[in-house]
């Protein structure tokens, strides 16, 4: 790929979308319509995400005859996509524009998933459709964080700083709501082709519907206005573009807070659904209907959540959502077959609480991160976040397979196997919410 120069890239034309005032910014009304896209991109990337995330993408490796070890390493995987963050500051620099870099990856990401959809059709691969699987997911993930990397530089730039929190919110309630309609849908769809005994086939329908849904969120972005760059005025030194996050005290601190979380989230995420179709024998169709029941609360609360970020700092709402997600794990520890309430609660409450940490700690990252070198930061935080990450399930696997048919009792209670797990993250969380207020 031929890179443009310093001179062409400024010479390049700027589209009718991409109108700059003569103080070199986007024009307010180009901004407002960058906004109102990137809400449409939003919802069909998350019809995407809903199909190729979760119980779907569990179930699948589950069918391939995945065990402990391979849906652990299925949770370390996102870490792949953040170690190619840093590929993907590095071309964002080169380039000096990140609409390309962000459409091209993003929709490749996405077209990988039709060789996953037709991995089971693939007989002559026999054993090795798994491993097949795994490597996909592995190249999947790499573009993604390639894209990752330049989307949030890109909004960073495009959002308004004092709107971050009411327009994400408006943004991600939109977002909600097309992932209730794609994860129930989806759950029916695969379900049906259970019982009608072509299971292969049903998994085959909702991921290629997550592909087309996923190419035309590619095609909004490609129509997303785009802020000029802020980009160094030397020529890029990978050494110093890369090593300026480590040094910058204010930044490092929060991405090593960020790693601690992810660690102790991350230890039981890969098994949650696992542990819901295997030990609680749920359905697909009632594990989308638990992501529906928690996607429509945060639908509600989220846009609240944005304004008492604007108004009182992302800090105070993501400790208080730190303590409120410590209990969650144990609605599925507490949950059997024949009772499902305590499930029933963690779904509802995990839409008060998680959306608060999540838009919490991209909107700190968006506020540490400096205009220059903008990318290597994102870069940075994904590659040290995403370490937390990997550890977390690929020791989270280990002790699922060293646990074996293990029992804990907790006085009246006996769990095993995953539940362990579960309890261990749950008093992780509470230690982090510790660490959230006094070092953030």
């Amino acid at each position: 790929m031929q890179f443009p120069s310093r001179s062409r890239a400024l010479r390049r034309p700027v589209r009718q979308a991409d109108a700059l005032t003569p103080e070199g910014r986007l024009a307010p009304a180009a901004v407002r319509r960058g906004l109102r896209l990137s809400t449409v991109e939003g919802a069909m990337a998350t019809v995407h995400i809903s199909i190729t995330t979760g119980a779907f993408v569990t179930g699948f490796a589950l069918m391939l005859g995945a065990g402990d070890f391979e849906l652990g390493m299925m949770g370390a995987l996102p870490f792949v996509g953040q170690l190619f963050q840093f590929v993907g500051a590095y071309l964002e620099e080169r380039l000096g524009q990140r609409r390309p870099l962000v459409v091209y990856s993003a929709v490749g990401s996405r077209f990988l998933w039709t060789l996953i959809a037709a991995l089971p059709f693939m007989s002559w691969l026999g054993n090795t459709q798994l491993a097949v699987f795994l490597l996909i997911l592995v190249a999947a993930q790499a573009l993604m964080g390639i894209c990752g990397n330049a989307w949030t530089s890109w909004m960073t730039d495009l959002v308004p700083p004092r709107e971050r929190g009411r327009y994400f919110g408006m943004r991600n309630t939109v977002a909600a709501v097309a992932s209730m309609i794609s994860t129930w849908l989806a759950g029916i769809a695969l379900d049906q082709a259970k019982i009608a005994g072509n299971e292969a086939m049903g998994y085959a329908v909702i991921f290629g519907a997550g592909v087309f849904f996923g190419t035309i969120a590619g095609l909004v972005l490609w129509l997303q206005p785009e802020p000029p760059m802020e980009r160094r005025t030397q020529k890029v030194d990978v050494g110093a573009l890369f090593s300026a996050p480590v040094r910058n005290r204010n930044f490092r601190s929060f991405a090593l807070v960020a790693a601690g979380w992810a660690l102790v989230t991350g230890i039981a995420t890969p098994f949650f659904n696992a542990y819901g179709i295997q030990n609680l024998h749920l359905s697909f169709q009632t594990l989308a209907l638990m992501g529906i029941v928690t996607s429509g609360v945060t639908m509600f609360t989220m846009p609240y959540i944005g304004r008492v970020q604007d108004r009182f700092g992302d800090k105070l709402v993501l400790v208080v959502s730190a303590v409120g997600v410590v209990a969650l794990p144990w609605g599925w520890t507490l949950s059997t077959p024949d009772f499902l309430l305590p499930l029933w609660l963690t779904s509802i409450f995990g839409g008060f609480f998680w959306p608060g940490i999540t838009q919490g700690l991209l909107n700190m990252l968006m506020t540490r991160a400096p205009a220059e070198g903008r990318g290597a930061y994102v870069a940075a935080f994904g590659a040290i976040n995403g370490a937390g990450s990997f550890v977390a399930a690929l020791l989270g696997g280990a002790i699922a397979s060293a646990l074996g048919s293990t029992l804990l009792h907790l006085g009246p209670l006996t769990i095993g196997n995953y539940a362990i797990l579960f309890v261990i993250t749950s008093l992780g969380r509470a230690v982090m919410a510790w660490v959230f207020a006094r070092t953030l």
